[in-house]
């Protein structure tokens, strides 16, 4: 299944595969921590796994009352998942797997995370505000949402709570790191208009990880193309219908604008080239900066009609 339906269900199968993200993974984590927080939890993490260990805590009663819950985090599959698996009908096992292996031991009981949209980077914010007891005015959260990576969020949010409960979007600005140097909207932006973006990338490179980037521009591009599809079908030529909350104007103009740039060809093109570039960082001997570099060339060059 996908987030959506997941998070339509009242009560979680004995056992799941959660798989794809990281950012979401380790949200979802945090969520299933936070719903069995009264019940038995044993995590065990990559190289503590064993399996007696996790077999004994699914099948003993627990001491404190209430379900054992197990969590695994693994980058491969581990020994004996399948005969967890059968073990779980005496309580609930959740394997957060960071791998790139298909699994299939887990049948229907899995859910897929792809990288957060806008929309669901809102939803981020929100949780965080809830959990750190913060109001955010609106133009505060759309300003997080386009300036910040959705993995710093949190911090910012905590750093947050120490000066003020109510935050408006002054003073976000003058509380949190000004992003725009490492925004991902005006770098990205300026690649997709064909302008010069070098030295903006020179500069966000001085202070980030180079493999941020792929993956952002990926999460905008898909963005970008389900605007295109949403103004298309409604003729609207604002995105407030579509995301539920009002853009500032100047990034909702530039969002409009390369929405419609698009064809539905480069849409294809684009999306299969840098996902192929993505998983071939990922996976591949080869060098990853090299690969990196392939991409940006790629679109230095990419021209729309």
């Amino acid at each position: 299944m996908y987030k959506s339906e997941f998070d339509k269900l009242k009560e979680y199968p004995n056992y799941l595969l959660f798989f794809g993200d990281e950012f979401f993974l380790k949200l979802y984590e945090e969520k299933i921590t936070e719903k069995y927080k009264n019940d038995n939890i044993l995590k065990i993490y990559f190289d503590e796994y064993d399996y007696e260990i996790a077999k004994k805590h699914l099948i003993e009663p627990s001491l404190f009352g209430g379900e054992n819950v197990l969590i695994i985090k693994h980058s491969k599959i581990p020994p004996n998942i399948e005969k967890l698996i059968e073990y779980s009908k005496n309580g609930k096992l959740f394997f957060f797997y960071y791998g790139n292996k298909k699994i299939d031991k887990f049948k229907k009981n899995f859910v897929r995370f792809f990288a957060p949209n806008l929309r669901e980077v809102i939803e981020i914010i929100n949780f965080y505000a809830d959990k750190y007891s913060l109001t955010l005015s609106q133009s505060a959260k759309n300003y997080l949402a386009t300036h910040v990576n959705p993995a710093a969020i949190e911090k910012e949010l905590e750093k947050l709570s120490n000066y003020s409960q109510d935050i408006t979007l002054e003073i976000l600005k003058s509380l949190v790191f000004d992003y725009k140097e490492e925004s991902f909207e005006e770098l990205i932006a300026k690649m997709l208009e064909g302008k010069d973006f070098f030295e903006d990338l020179r500069f966000f490179l001085d202070k980030n990880d180079y493999r941020r980037i792929i993956p952002a521009i990926i999460r905008y591009v898909r963005d970008l193309y389900s605007y295109n599809l949403y103004i298309k079908k409604t003729g609207a030529n604002t995105l407030e219908g579509f995301l539920g909350y009002k853009l500032p104007f100047q990034i909702e103009k530039r969002r409009v604008n390369l929405a419609l740039k698009f064809k539905e060809k480069d849409y294809k093109e684009l999306l299969t080239y840098l996902l192929r570039k993505e998983l071939e960082m990922r996976n591949s001997d080869k060098n990853k900066e090299a690969v990196f570099w392939e991409s940006i060339a790629y679109l230095k060059m990419f021209k729309s009609f």
